[in-house]
């Protein structure tokens, strides 16, 4: 083989080398990486909603307020709490490892946050505040007195 073909073919197994290396960690990124933070990401803005609705979490009506901007509000917390626990679900499902006790943990909060979407209109403030707490130490959210 001459220099000038080895030279080609170091240059060529140089440039296959690094588009395999480029796909693999892609694929890693795309795959593995993504979805993680995505899911982390949910579990932040679960964090975030919570902390914000609070006190409309913790203080239920019987009924929906008539008219108004307080009316407004609850169903603002509503559609959110309902939004987040079915973006926590999904969140979920595209991880590429998954074990059974966080399925069994994010099951879980997703069931509470729907909950507490439907209990703003009907709940007790203290099984609601019971319910923010369990969806805190079933996502491993550290608790508003922290």
């Amino acid at each position: 083989m001459t220099e000038l073909e080895q030279i080609f073919l170091t240059s060529g197994l140089t440039i296959f080398g690094s588009v395999i290396v480029f796909i693999i960690s892609q694929t890693i990124f795309h795959f593995i990486i993504l979805p993680i933070q995505k899911h982390k990401r949910v579990i932040s803005e679960i964090d975030t909603q919570l902390r914000f609705y609070a006190n409309i979490i913790t203080n239920p009506h019987d009924i929906f307020p008539p008219d108004g901007l307080e009316r407004s509000h609850y169903l603002e917390c509503h559609k959110t709490l309902r939004r987040l626990s079915c973006e926590l679900e999904s969140s979920y499902r595209n991880l590429f490892f998954k074990d059974e006790e966080k399925k069994g943990k994010v099951i879980e909060a997703v069931g509470s946050l729907t909950r507490l979407s439907n209990s703003l209109t009907h709940g007790k403030a203290m099984e609601n505040n019971k319910e923010l707490d369990k969806i805190r130490k079933l996502l491993n959210i550290p608790s508003l007195s922290a």
